[in-house]
């Protein structure tokens, strides 16, 4: 048997890769009725996409710096997106089952279900994200 296992440069320098990759990327939301799974194709993603009144997808321009992750590894982390239905009530609500991660050449890279429903159905109703990609050694 043998051991396998990625070292913390190796760690650090796919965590600086995927931060130059994600630069531009877009969180998206979908809704609840949408259950991913690893096999579904980014149109399906977009089939479910949210669209209550005020849904804008975020860009996120540029990731934080790599870190040393707890545990082991590297991890980048997005800034905070915050998602929000505005001051009036939305005459078309959703409700949110997670989001989605699209880079800019349009592929999907990364999916968040959230683990209960997320109601954007009345004034003040929000969604904070922030997202964390993590790069670990495996050991």
């Amino acid at each position: 048997m043998s051991v396998q296992f990625q070292p913390l440069s190796g760690c650090l320098a796919s965590a600086t890769a995927m931060q130059t990759t994600l630069v531009n990327s877009m969180l998206r939301l979908f809704k609840s009725s949408f259950v991913p799974s690893p096999s579904n194709a980014l149109a399906d993603y977009i089939a479910a996409e949210a669209d209550y009144d005020n849904y804008v997808p975020k860009q996120i321009a540029a990731w934080n710096n790599p870190l040393l992750a707890p545990g082991s590894g590297y991890q980048i982390i997005s800034p905070l997106e915050q998602f929000n239905v505005g001051l009036v009530n939305p005459v078309v609500g959703n409700l949110i089952g997670g989001c989605f991660l699209v880079d800019d050449q349009n592929r999907l890279r990364l999916t968040v279900i959230f683990t209960q429903a997320v109601p954007m159905q009345l004034a003040g109703q929000g969604i904070p994200i922030t997202l964390t990609e993590l790069f670990s050694t495996g050991v």
